[in-house]
């Protein structure tokens, strides 16, 4: 059996997490989902062993979580265990001397926090094409870095139909209210008066949450997006061209994702800091584009296609390993 930890803060981490479940189970192993905070069951397996661990803080695993995970552990004996983003639970899994993979996160993550967890690892599996992040994969060590590309939970989706004759923009905000509403209201309003576009905010101050945005996302002009890696990838899975704004975090793992995003044909990055006015401009651009006829995404550079099954070996190949040296 092979564990799973995922740090669930938003929404981002656990939609990254499913397909490589859904890989893992595919190919006959065995999975427990551990998780600390609320969980969307939506997206899982309604047959998917879940461990819900203390959660006194939403999103963190605190120490008792951590026990609880040990203690986990120590009775269900996992062949590997893999960490989603959190040191924390890294390091308190290595001191099972279970063998152990984790996700590696882009940005200036130059803490201690994150340099223990990542020492941590037998393997750090790295969601994002080979080359997009170079500092990162060279600060973990990059032979101990699999590169796997971006991972959606719409891989394997199809495109839905487009019935209409407006063109239309899908902005994909955030899965909570919290956001800056004024500077996406004058981006919106300035796209739809210069080029008679619909315009739908998926979640956001202006926007409603929808636990399966596929069809909007598969059947927009253009995406608007945040720089999350989830965000991303799901957004490169429309295949469509992509206008990306990233937001703040502390460590600067948005900027960096924008950052690897900058040049590829099919994304344009902009920053709050530019303004409303030259991100509507784009956004008018981009609309521009696939009304020429040039309608690429991301999808093949951002090697969305098969990344589920690549993390799934991953995960699976140091399982595997570690049995044949016991």
């Amino acid at each position: 059996m092979i564990g799973v930890y995922v740090h669930n803060r938003g929404r981002g981490h656990l939609h990254r997490v499913a397909p490589v479940v859904r890989a893992l189970r595919e190919g006959d192993d065995d999975v427990t989902l551990l998780v600390t905070g609320s969980l969307d069951r939506a997206v899982l397996p309604p047959d998917l062993p879940v461990v819900h661990l203390p959660c006194e803080r939403p999103g963190e695993a605190t120490l008792s979580a951590r026990r609880a995970a040990v203690t986990w552990i120590d009775r269900a004996r996992p062949r590997a265990l893999w960490v989603d983003a959190c040191p924390e639970m890294a390091l308190a899994a290595r001191m099972t001397a279970t063998p152990l993979v984790a996700t590696l996160t882009p940005g200036a993550r130059s803490d201690e926090q994150h340099r223990l967890g990542c020492r941590a690892a037998d393997v750090l599996l790295a969601p994002w094409p080979a080359g997009a992040h170079p500092a990162a994969v060279a600060r973990a060590g990059r032979g101990r870095v699999s590169e796997i590309g971006g991972l959606s939970r719409f891989e394997r989706r199809e495109p839905g139909p487009r019935p209409r004759r407006r063109p239309r923009v899908v902005h994909l905000n955030s899965s909570t209210t919290v956001g800056d509403h004024r500077f996406w209201r004058a981006v919106r309003s300035r796209v739809c008066r210069a080029c008679g576009s619909d315009w739908l905010e998926i979640g956001g101050p202006d926007g409603r949450w929808l636990d399966d945005p596929w069809p909007e996302l598969s059947s927009a002009d253009v995406v608007v997006t945040g720089a999350g890696q989830s965000s991303v990838a799901d957004a490169a899975c429309a295949d469509v061209p992509l206008v990306v704004v990233p937001e703040w975090r502390p460590h600067g793992e948005h900027a960096a994702t924008a950052q690897a995003l900058e040049g590829l044909p099919g994304a344009e990055v902009r920053s709050y800091g530019d303004g409303p006015t030259e991100v509507a401009e784009v956004v008018r651009r981009q609309l521009g584009r696939v009304a020429d006829g040039e309608v690429d995404g991301i999808r093949e550079r951002w090697r969305v296609d098969g990344a589920a099954e690549r993390a799934a070996d991953v995960v699976r190949g140091v399982a595997e390993a570690a049995s044949r040296a016991g």
